[in-house]
């Protein structure tokens, strides 16, 4: 969804698209670290913890990867 998302937002980047793909990548993130707490409540908590962090690294690969296929275009204003 991610990826999909940075398609949508790359020709709007300039013109708050960037900041978009910001949030929906942060809530992503956020809800990527929440799963294992909500769907695994029978694991150990360091089981859990590690999971989390498993699925937060992975969601924040696959949020630059979208940038930079995308070519999400974020240094609009640089000059």
């Amino acid at each position: 969804m991610l990826v999909f998302v940075a398609f949508w937002v790359a020709p709007r980047a300039c013109e708050g698209g960037f900041e978009t793909y910001l949030q929906c990548g942060t809530v992503a993130l956020v809800v990527l670290a929440a799963l294992p707490f909500i769907l695994r409540s029978s694991n150990s908590l360091s089981i859990r913890v590690v999971s989390a962090l498993g699925f937060v690294v992975l969601g924040a690969a696959v949020w630059l990867v979208g940038l930079f296929v995308a070519n999400v275009n974020f240094l609009c204003r640089l000059f």
